[in-house]
């Protein structure tokens, strides 16, 4: 299988890496307007260089490519992969609006290629160990699921895209649609969703980079997040709530304890070299490998990465008008 990417930085080197080491499967082209950022990821895989993707997509016909560019340019780029007959893995978010993701979804369908959203949270060893313990039913129905990610977010040259709502789409969209994805894994569909949101200047006046936001799950219980950019001091959490037990996610393990138990339950997942893979990259590039070569259904397929955004951008609406959005 011959395989391209388009962005070269960090999260693009990374997949690389690990598809240039599967079997069968050889990096041929990366693509990136800064030159010396495709050169080095392409020298490390024996891949030519292309400074424009249609170009790379023309020369090159790879069979599918992986996007890994800034997210305003997501929804364009996995358009033209897909005319091109590629199949795609995009990073996340999908995109920016809902519009987009539908041309992106209208555009594999039409082209008959597969589209992957990479969700990594979905490749994560403890998060996975929470979502069976919650369905085992040990810890009964759920009341509450909730991430807590707060920290301070520096500029870093060339990443200056990423402090612009226009382009990046906020810490919403480019942060926490991970944790949007978590809480979804654990509740379910979300029918209303209300939000405050604050801009706390350290990254520009008008800058999103902190908020709060209720989901209500339409099986029952809620979603719970909280997230910041400009928290001095870090702090992060994930778990459950359930009506007998409850889980908690530390680390490279789950502590569990239900309302029956003497004390907390501790279960290691650091065991699984395969899950722990930094930000999930090997596991959910393998499985994007293996959907097209076996012509199964995409992991992260766009109808589903799409609701993600749909709830995002109700978190920003509630925001601004202090009401809760419903979600059809």
């Amino acid at each position: 299988m011959k395989v391209a990417l388009i962005g070269a930085g960090k999260n693009g080197a990374g997949h690389v890496r690990r598809l240039a080491a599967m079997d069968d499967v050889q990096v041929i082209a990366v693509a990136d307007p800064v030159a010396e950022n495709a050169a080095v990821i392409a020298a490390e895989v024996g891949a030519k260089t292309y400074g424009d993707h249609r170009a790379m997509l023309e020369a090159a016909k790879p069979d599918a490519v992986w996007i890994s560019s800034p997210c305003w340019l997501h929804a364009q780029h996995t358009i033209d992969c897909a005319a091109a007959g590629a199949h795609v893995m995009c990073e996340k978010p999908m995109a920016l609006n809902l519009e987009d993701c539908d041309r992106m979804i209208d555009a594999a369908r039409t082209h008959g290629v597969k589209l992957m959203i990479g969700q990594s949270t979905r490749y994560s060893a403890a998060l996975l160990e929470l979502k069976r313990i919650f369905e085992s039913g040990r810890c009964g129905g759920l009341v509450s699921a909730w991430s807590v990610r707060m920290s301070f977010s520096q500029h870093r040259p060339g990443t200056e895209w990423r402090f612009d709502d226009a382009r990046s789409g906020g810490i919403v969209m480019e942060w926490e649609v991970h944790e949007i994805d978590f809480v979804r894994s654990i509740g379910g569909e979300v029918s209303r969703v209300y939000a405050q949101t604050a801009c706390s200047g350290a990254h520009g006046a008008n800058f999103l980079d902190n908020f709060s936001a209720v989901l209500t799950f339409e099986r029952g219980g809620y979603g719970r997040l909280e997230a910041s950019q400009s928290c001095t001091l870090g702090m992060g959490s994930r778990g459950f709530v359930g009506t007998t037990g409850t889980g908690v996610a530390q680390g490279d393990g789950v502590q569990l304890r239900t309302v029956d138990g003497e004390k907390p339950e501790t279960i290691d997942t650091s065991a699984d070299g395969y899950l722990t893979d930094a930000l999930g990259r090997l596991p959910q590039d393998a499985d994007f490998v293996r959907a097209i070569r076996e012509d199964a259904p995409s992991p992260v397929p766009g109808e589903d990465a799409r609701r993600n955004i749909e709830i995002g951008l109700a978190i920003v609406k509630s925001g601004k008008t202090g009401n809760v959005v419903s979600l059809g």
